[in-house]
């Protein structure tokens, strides 16, 4: 079975664009996993709107909300696939704030904020809640609630013998590592949050998101064989995540900032 990881999206709290983030894309988060032609959606971040041809053919298409913060669902308004009359889009995401799915992204898709509903796009929009395993034709989904301001979930996907874990909005602490330890064991690709480098994090410990120098010190202590950090600072350009890049990939382990278009096959 071929499984593959495009990085449709890898920056994160707000889009950005211009000459100095040519290289690892602006599009805030949105990941798509692929095992032998059987399409999986991560995140509705603006990543979205760059979805494959093959993927707007399936007749169904399952997304996986890790969250409901607004980068995470600015590609939904103009989804291509939720254009595509005769489609179903099943969306699975945990109830946050006594909010279930539905109601998250009524939230952003309405009046004022926007003028359309999910009930008035072409295609079959259908709300599921997200559990601790979800089970999408070969692939298994398994959930690990992670620390993030009002929640996130973390996922483990699973297709023949191969795992993919996308943690993406965690805050990775001394404390929380045992458990994530758990949750990353035997996984081939680990997708993880990366927004600030060692010195930017004691300040901004609260923000949600972890440090990339201890994702990196974390990924070799769970022996996960391949990283590629996620969730790029905004202000973040591609010559300051090269320079970060190049110590990542001075470990000698896999280990990588993701880019954008970036397909990864395991």
């Amino acid at each position: 079975m071929k499984l593959t990881v495009t990085v449709l999206g890898a920056r994160g709290s707000v889009p950005v664009s211009g000459k100095a983030f040519s290289r690892y894309g602006g599009a805030t988060t949105c990941v798509l996993f692929c095992a032998d032609g059987q399409y999986l959606v991560l995140d509705a971040g603006t990543g979205l709107l760059s979805l494959p041809d093959a993927a707007l053919k399936q007749d169904t298409l399952p997304l996986v909300l890790t969250h409901p913060h607004a980068d995470h669902l600015l590609g939904l308004p103009l989804c291509p696939y939720a254009m595509k009359p005769g489609a179903r889009l099943d969306i699975y995401t945990t109830t946050r704030d006594g909010l279930d799915g539905r109601e998250q992204v009524r939230r952003m898709l309405s009046p004022p904020l926007w003028p359309v509903g999910t009930d008035q796009l072409p295609a079959d929009i259908r709300f599921h809640e997200l559990t601790g395993e979800l089970r999408l034709g070969a692939v298994t989904v398994k959930v690990m609630e992670g620390d993030h301001p009002g929640g996130v979930s973390l996922l483990r996907l699973e297709a023949d013998g191969k795992c993919c874990v996308f943690a993406t909005d965690y805050t990775l602490t001394p404390e929380n590592a045992p458990r994530f330890a758990d949750f990353v064991h035997g996984c081939d690709l680990l997708l993880c949050d990366g927004q600030y480098c060692d010195d930017e994090w004691p300040e901004r410990s609260a923000f949600g998101h972890s440090s990339w120098g201890y994702v990196a010190r974390f990924a070799r202590g769970a022996g996960v064989r391949r990283l590629r950090i996620v969730h790029h600072d905004p202000f973040r350009t591609d010559e300051e995540l090269d320079r970060a890049a190049e110590k990542l990939r001075g470990t000698g382990f896999d280990y990588d900032f993701a880019k954008e278009g970036e397909v990864i096959c395991l």
